[in-house]
């Protein structure tokens, strides 16, 4: 990819329903937006197989043309990068009319639609399932996701297109790689919302750095949101006063003891990988 101009977005214009936009010998039909991030547009599109896809585009929010660029190109690599089963699958990337868009799988809804203000533990096992494989791998390949979050996790409905009145079967798909980095990459200024800070990000000289336990204690996070019913946010200080591992070890679920020693405070005592929080959950689930 040849680097563009460092200049300021000339002609940044995001879709509108029912434009159609051609790649490549490719044609994308926009529909409905369907949601939107600090960087992004999330709209639903289709392609000529019938595909239905997701169109994010990359809004610019006074960023250069160059910027924008290097943002899209991290995630694009990202994305191809890490291909799996429970990580959304990049079809396409394109610039059109000074737009950055990639073209990924569509899911029907994030995990947080699941929250409805009572507890939903049943619900545990099954995320957890295909969440911490997903972030296993992102790990296995070198990559820190940063930004796991009820958001950012997606439930997808495979059909079946020959018995289309039979049930669609669920899955779990972690996305949105647009603030991920590779390992040797991270910074301690790294962007994530302030209520999800690990307490690495707030005070690392004391409780270690950002790294792959950071995504530990945000699928923890994740996980905690659905034993109490709801996304739960914490301030910076009861952050660092370890109130989200007392949240967790005082429900009374069966995941209290998982969920608690996923989020400890300090990175040397946390759960250490995607795997280890698995068979705790698998093994809390299994219990009589």
């Amino acid at each position: 990819m040849t680097n563009p101009p460092d200049s300021f977005f000339r002609s940044f214009r995001p879709p509108v329903g029912g434009e159609v936009i051609e790649h490549d010998g490719r044609t994308f039909r926009i529909h409905e937006q369907l949601g939107a991030g600090s960087f992004g547009q999330v709209f639903a599109c289709s392609d000529d197989w019938g595909n239905e896809l997701a169109a994010k585009v990359l809004v610019p929010k006074g960023r250069t043309f160059r910027e924008v660029h290097e943002s899209w190109e991290a995630e694009l690599v990202a994305l191809l990068t890490v291909r799996h089963p429970n990580i959304t699958f990049v079809h396409d990337a394109f610039v059109y009319a000074d737009t950055f868009y990639i073209i990924v799988e569509r899911c029907v809804w994030p995990v947080a639609s699941l929250l409805h203000g009572s507890p939903a533990e049943s619900w545990v096992p099954y995320i957890a399932r295909d969440l911490l494989q997903a972030v296993s791998f992102v790990h296995g390949r070198g990559y820190i996701h940063k930004d796991i979050h009820a958001g950012n996790v997606f439930v997808f409905q495979a059909k079946d297109a020959m018995v289309p009145e039979k049930p669609a079967v669920w899955s779990f798909k972690l996305g949105d790689f647009g603030i991920s980095r590779l390992a040797d990459e991270i910074h301690s200024d790294t962007v994530m919302a302030q209520w999800m800070f690990p307490p690495e990000a707030i005070r690392p000289a004391e409780f270690g750095s950002i790294g792959t336990a950071t995504d530990i204690y945000h699928s923890a996070l994740l996980l905690l949101s659905f034993v109490v019913g709801r996304q739960i946010e914490f301030t910076q200080e009861q952050i660092v006063s370890g109130y989200p591992r007392q949240v967790a070890e005082q429900t009374g679920s069966r995941y209290a003891g998982p969920l608690g020693r996923a989020l400890r405070r300090h990175v040397a005592a946390r759960t250490p990988s995607a795997l280890e929080l698995w068979r705790d959950i698998r093994a809390a689930a299994a219990a009589p």
